[in-house]
């Protein structure tokens, strides 16, 4: 027999809105399952929706594959090929070789990332359904990727609270875990075991692109360094001075080795392990531009309020440095990847911050989007980076 989940009455609207979650408190029917297990999806009329995994005891109990009654692995095959010509319509050239090859709901797949870095790719996958369907997708990356070898690091929260223990190691063929990437014809050193996310933070290429080109003869303060991306592009642009600070001593080895391959003087780029928020408050250094890019503050939804009192300290305290700037145009670039401080509420604890500190801000732009990680206009929720240039 079929099985099948029913909805409620009037909660097919998001559906057929091509929204890709389907709510527990949607749903009239749902029959017994291993979670993880491909339905199909009516209306409480019996009209065919969409065909979807779900996951028995989540609030979002399930997520959408297709919208069309076809198989789901055809689904998931045609939405790797339009992922991978996207990729190649930015990518062709040969400046950029690491990049989001799938985006989760941004392509149509929920629960799976897949990153590529070179002839490597990454995937992480985060929901009960991808990981029964995990061999039949690596399957598919391989005839239409060639890649050298596949790496599996799925290590999220998100995984943890579908009931999955973490899964780390290679999917296919194997390699060192160690190479150099190229992103806008800059070099980086990549480990992709011990490296965090997937091995790089590629949502923030496109502002590192905008960091290079406002620090031209600038010192430049770049905060949660990790392996000096932005302070990297800063040095290529001409910065007088960086200073990259981190706690991690893993990741700022990584800073080292990336300032060697770009042929960098050392002299200029300053590398500090210590808590930012301790390095904030003693430093008696001045500086034109800093970069706050920390981790999430806020995992769950619980912790909204304690990460609002994180970001408004940390960029108070970066206001406070920016009074100091020797130059009349100090910048911020403050930014939150946590999904549970949206984009208002984020502008808001800056202002705050600024306000606490005496500064009088200015907005000069907001975070660009790299083509890499697209958000699907019926999933708004995908979209959780944020980043404010704020003149001071």
């Amino acid at each position: 027999m079929k099985k099948e989940v029913v909805l409620k009455p009037g909660k097919e609207k998001s559906l057929l809105k091509r929204h890709p979650w389907v709510f527990s408190g949607a749903i009239a029917s749902l029959p017994s399952i291993e979670n993880g297990e491909v339905l199909s999806v009516l209306s409480s009329s019996g009209e065919f929706l969409a065909k979807g995994y779900f996951h028995g005891q989540n609030s979002i109990s399930g997520r959408v594959l297709t919208f069309s009654d076809q198989p789901v692995e055809e689904a998931i095959n045609d939405a790797i090929d339009r992922a991978i010509a996207l990729r190649r319509a930015f990518f062709a050239g040969q400046e950029t070789n690491c990049f989001r090859l799938i985006n989760a709901e941004g392509d149509g797949i929920p629960g799976l990332i897949v990153d590529k870095y070179d002839r490597i790719l990454v995937v992480q996958i985060n929901t009960c359904g991808i990981e029964r369907l995990k061999s039949q997708i690596v399957q598919m990356l391989v005839e239409k990727c060639a890649p050298e070898a596949i790496y599996e690091k799925s290590t999220s929260s998100a995984r943890r609270q579908e009931g999955l223990a973490d899964s780390q190691g290679w999917v296919y063929s194997k390699h060192s875990g160690e190479l150099v990437v190229r992103e806008n014809g800059a070099q980086f050193q990549i480990s992709l075991e011990k490296g965090q996310k997937t091995g790089f933070f590629l949502d923030q290429r496109e502002m590192r692109k905008k960091i290079e080109e406002l620090s031209r003869g600038k010192r430049v303060l770049n905060c949660f360094s990790y392996s000096g991306g932005f302070s990297i592009y800063a040095l290529r642009a001409g910065a007088a001075h960086v200073t990259s600070v981190d706690c991690s001593a893993d990741a700022l080895a990584l800073a080292h080795k990336n300032t060697s391959l770009n042929q960098i003087n050392p002299n200029i780029h300053e590398i500090v392990e210590a808590d930012v928020f301790d390095f904030l408050r003693k430093t008696s250094d001045r500086y034109d531009l800093i970069i706050l890019d920390p981790p999430a503050f806020a995992k769950k939804r619980g912790d909204q309020n304690s990460a609002c009192a994180g970001y408004k300290e940390i960029n108070r305290l970066a206001f406070e440095l920016l009074k100091r700037c020797p130059s009349n145009l100090p910048l911020l670039l403050t930014c939150s990847c946590s999904h549970f401080i949206d984009e208002g509420l984020f502008q808001n604890v800056v202002f705050q911050a600024a306000i606490d500190a005496g500064s009088d801000a200015q907005i000069l732009s907001k975070h660009i989007q790299a083509p890499d990680h697209p958000i699907s206009l019926a999933h708004p929720e995908g979209e959780y980076l944020k980043s404010l240039l704020i003149k001071t």
